[in-house]
């Protein structure tokens, strides 16, 4: 017997189309649906299953939103705020360079006064402040333990 083939969707005009794109949830479409084709005699089933559709409509025909005008208050007053933290960024960034400069000279004038107080003079070589001594003490020898005779009891 052979199979009669039968249609895996319905049909989905290009309104309908339109309309699931723009509604936001199924309740919302379902609603839409009604008002905009009230003598359907699609039921809830067939409407519903054009919902499910939702993701395959959008792969095949992206929704186009409306983009806003360059020279719109939105786009000024993003514009304006990127400029403040601009330039709220690069005070913080002049902030944070002269405070790093500060550092280096409190730990220069630290150094210096270190090696006044443990008596270094200025003519030996100077080592870089900010390289620490990382030399490992000398490791001792533990002494063998010396055996001590086992004595059996008297």
């Amino acid at each position: 017997m052979q199979k009669i083939p039968t249609r895996k969707y319905q049909v989905v005009e290009e309104a309908e189309i339109d309309l699931v794109l723009k509604s936001r949830d199924s309740r919302e479409f379902y609603e839409q649906y009604l008002k905009v084709f009230p003598d359907t005699k699609k039921g809830l089933d067939s409407i519903s299953k054009i919902w499910k559709r939702r993701s395959e409509f959008a792969k095949k025909r992206p929704l186009i939103l409306p983009q806003a005008e360059g020279g719109s208050p939105n786009a000024h007053e993003i514009q304006a705020l990127i400029t403040e933290q601009t330039k709220i960024m690069t005070d913080i960034a002049a902030l944070t360079k002269e405070n790093l400069e500060i550092s280096r000279q409190i730990l220069q004038a630290l150094a210096h006064q270190n090696r006044i107080m443990s008596g270094h003079n200025e003519d030996t070589a100077k080592e870089p402040v900010h390289q620490a001594h990382t030399s490992k003490p000398a490791a001792q020898k533990k002494a063998p333990e010396k055996q001590t005779p086992i004595l059996v009891g008297s």
